[in-house]
């Protein structure tokens, strides 16, 4: 007399193959999670570096080369600003990078965004030669 219904063998079977299913689809939905904050954190220090470039071309005063600000309400990240002379004549390299930091230690972990002008030489800082910095052996009797 054939029986109707599904042997134990073929439940646990069964069971075992929608797990694994069920675990890649997990591990695939966590990654894209994780991918996604990732992305929305990065269009962020993009949007940063964006602003504080525009703020330095729309002061008027000198732009001044800066190891790292901030970011408020990222503060793993930090933009850097430095200035370095242009291959053309009176042009200078404004140059900002997005640098993430490790919360823990501070050590950097990766430059993730750079953004690049040129910009006119008047607009660079320099800083003042101070003379009593001068050696006098280096330089000779004045």
């Amino acid at each position: 007399m054939p029986t109707s219904g599904f042997t134990l063998l073929e439940i646990l079977l069964t069971t075992a193959i929608l797990l694994i299913g069920l675990t890649a689809v997990f591990h695939t939905t966590r990654s894209a999670l994780q991918r996604i904050a990732a992305a929305r954190e990065l269009t962020e220090v993009q949007n940063a570096c964006h602003s504080l470039l525009q703020e330095l071309l729309v002061q008027a005063a000198p732009i001044r080369p800066d190891a790292g600000k901030t970011i408020p309400h990222l503060p793993n990240w930090k933009i850097r600003v430095d200035l370095y002379p242009a291959p053309q004549p009176r042009l200078y390299v404004l140059h900002l990078s997005a640098q993430q930091f490790s919360s823990k230690d501070g050590v950097l972990l990766d430059t993730k965004h750079h953004l690049i002008r040129w910009i006119p030489i008047e607009r660079v800082w320099f800083p003042p030669v101070q003379l009593d910095m001068i050696d006098e052996n280096e330089w000779g009797a004045w």
